[in-house]
């Protein structure tokens, strides 16, 4: 039985579970992911949009499905699958568990008007991601998150000269990720020049971000989400100023004034990118797919009616005028 989450659900939450899977998105690396609270707000809140945690329970079994949501965004984030409980014969497998209740985790998010559903699955995994692939979601590029562990071999001082974000750079740094990102990932991420805001109330994260270049023909976008558990650099350059990534990047660094573990995320389409990253001391510690599934499917309607459609016939006669006769007819 698929149900959400109640207060005799928290106790077991307490205990170590006996597998469990964090799929981390770009926020969990900056502030660390507990279930027991997760599921405690998302009891207090009613399960909506913004949190969703969903329990099974059968056969002796007990598992866990997470999701949150993306602030303004009618999306959400497949976050954490757990099982607890002894193992038996008589069990079902813990796979096929997490099946079921992301195939319920679907028809929630359906419910509360969400229209996709994200994930992100560690490459190694090949059984939890035929799991997803049953369930309907599809992969759609692969990020790379390095780690800042290593020495700079690279050993230069020079800054790229890089601004703050504005108000007024949303829709040049959305013209600048258009520019980066193939149209499937586009496609998928169905994003827009509002996206690219910082603020978020009430939120344990904060957000900074910079641009390069001119307001209407940007170079390069480097954004940074900090939080108790690190910083994580995320960065968008231009095709045609790839030899500037080094810059920018030191840039990022010199604005940290902490010993906190620090991250960079970069994408498949970013390979380039890698080889500059890893000369200023980021070594490559994990692969992720990431997985979307479409909630919605687009229709197509006729946008004008038919011109020879009955109801468009006017229902009152026109009155007809009729000119007098002139002279000439009357003779």
């Amino acid at each position: 039985m698929i149900r959400t989450v109640t207060p005799g659900d928290l106790w077991l939450l307490r205990r170590k579970p006996r597998y469990q899977q964090v799929l981390y998105t770009e926020r969990l690396l900056a502030y660390s992911h507990r279930p027991l609270w997760f599921a405690l707000q998302s009891m207090l809140a009613g399960n909506h949009r913004e949190r969703t945690t969903l329990v099974l329970a059968e056969g002796g079994g007990f598992a866990l499905a997470q999701a949150m949501g993306r602030r303004g965004r009618p999306e959400q984030d497949v976050i954490y699958l757990a099982t607890n409980g002894t193992r038996s014969e008589h069990t079902p497998s813990d796979y096929e568990l997490w099946f079921h209740l992301l195939h319920q985790l679907c028809a929630n998010a359906a419910h509360h008007s969400v229209q996709r559903l994200y994930a992100a699955l560690p490459c190694q995994h090949n059984e939890l991601r035929e799991i997803f692939r049953q369930v309907g979601f599809q992969a759609y590029t692969h990020r790379h998150l390095f780690h800042l562990s290593g020495p700079d071999w690279d050993q230069g001082t020079r800054l790229a000269p890089m601004r703050m974000q504005a108000r007024r750079d949303h829709w040049a740094i959305h013209k600048l990720y258009g520019m980066a990102t193939p149209h499937l990932v586009q496609q998928a991420e169905v994003y827009n020049a509002r996206n690219w805001t910082l603020h978020e109330a009430y939120s344990l994260v904060r957000r900074q971000a910079w641009v390069l270049g001119p307001d209407d023909d940007l170079v390069a976008y480097l954004r940074l989400l900090s939080g108790p558990n690190g910083h994580v650099f995320s960065l968008i350059i231009r095709p045609d100023e790839r030899e500037q990534a080094v810059d920018v990047l030191r840039f990022g660094l010199a604005q940290l004034s902490d010993s906190r573990p620090v991250y960079l995320l970069l994408r498949e389409y970013q390979q380039e990118l890698f080889e500059p990253a890893m000369r200023l001391g980021f070594q490559p510690v994990g692969e992720q797919t990431l997985l979307v599934k479409h909630m919605v499917m687009p229709i197509r309607r006729a946008v004008l009616a038919p011109s020879l459609e009955v109801g468009l016939e006017p229902r009152v006669s026109v009155r007809r005028y009729v000119l007098p006769p002139t002279a000439r007819e009357e003779c």
